[in-house]
């Protein structure tokens, strides 16, 4: 580990699996990982605040103790998101606050018809005024922060799109995403923070975390997810608070 200080988001990519199952076992195994757990020690929850089916909505990590969100020792609880796209499957793990993801092709975003449903008054001048060549990236950020802010509200696409606006930084500018939404009362008062990702060639990735400045977020490729549940290619984890070794 080489920051300084802990991340806000661990960002995991990995190949995408071939089945759900898979993409899942990925992400316990990611889960796994952070928190310095035994393969086989946590399961996956899924519940829909709405409807309160367990097929879909925010997922969930149990510990052994079949406790939501397990802790570390500073007693600093875990929460995840999962995408994907094309190839790829990107997890996101946060101890700073509810977490979403999102990872999408450049390429698909650009589909006729996309910008009707999914970009604000705002966001369409913004992209009528790009150059063909970028407006198609600019497409995938701005849908990408979207995603991953509804996912971390834990509302999803139950929201209209179109009532958030992101604003991208201008080239050369060290800024972040940033979000506003019309007022209502579904989403929060107070909206999760963005960060943008280098989610692989071709591919546009952003994370949306409540946290009160900045989001830190590492990224962490790994290879695969291994029989047994572990990752192959990651370094080990931090410590957490209290423990006197690392995993092995």
């Amino acid at each position: 580990m080489t920051d300084e200080r802990t991340p806000d988001v661990f960002v995991v990519l990995g190949p995408r699996g071939e089945t759900d199952a898979a993409d899942r076992a990925f992400l316990l195994a990611a889960a796994g990982w952070v928190l310095g757990s035994a393969p086989g020690a946590l399961s996956l929850d899924r519940r829909c605040p709405v409807c309160g089916g367990a097929d879909h909505g925010r997922p969930a990590v149990r510990g052994a103790d079949g406790a939501v969100g397990p802790e570390t020792g500073a007693g600093r609880r875990l929460d995840v998101s999962l995408s994907r796209a094309g190839a790829t499957v990107a997890v996101a793990l946060s101890f700073a606050g509810p977490v979403g993801i999102d990872i999408e092709s450049v390429a698909a975003v650009g589909r006729a018809g996309f910008d009707d449903v999914a970009f604000s008054p705002v966001e369409l001048a913004a992209l009528s005024e790009l150059p063909a060549g970028h407006a198609d990236r600019t497409r995938a950020e701005t849908w990408t922060a979207k995603e991953a802010a509804l996912k971390a509200v834990g509302v999803g696409l139950r929201v209209d799109p179109r009532t958030l606006t992101v604003r991208l930084p201008r080239p050369g500018e060290e800024a972040h995403p940033h979000l506003s939404a019309e007022p209502g009362d579904v989403l929060p008062r107070v909206l999760p923070r963005l960060a943008a990702f280098d989610a692989g060639p071709g591919l546009a990735g952003t994370v949306a975390v409540f946290t009160a400045a900045q989001p830190a977020v590492r990224v962490l490729p790994s290879r695969a997810c291994a029989p047994g549940g572990r990752i192959h290619g990651l370094p080990l984890p931090l410590p957490r608070a209290g423990d006197t070794d690392l995993p092995h």
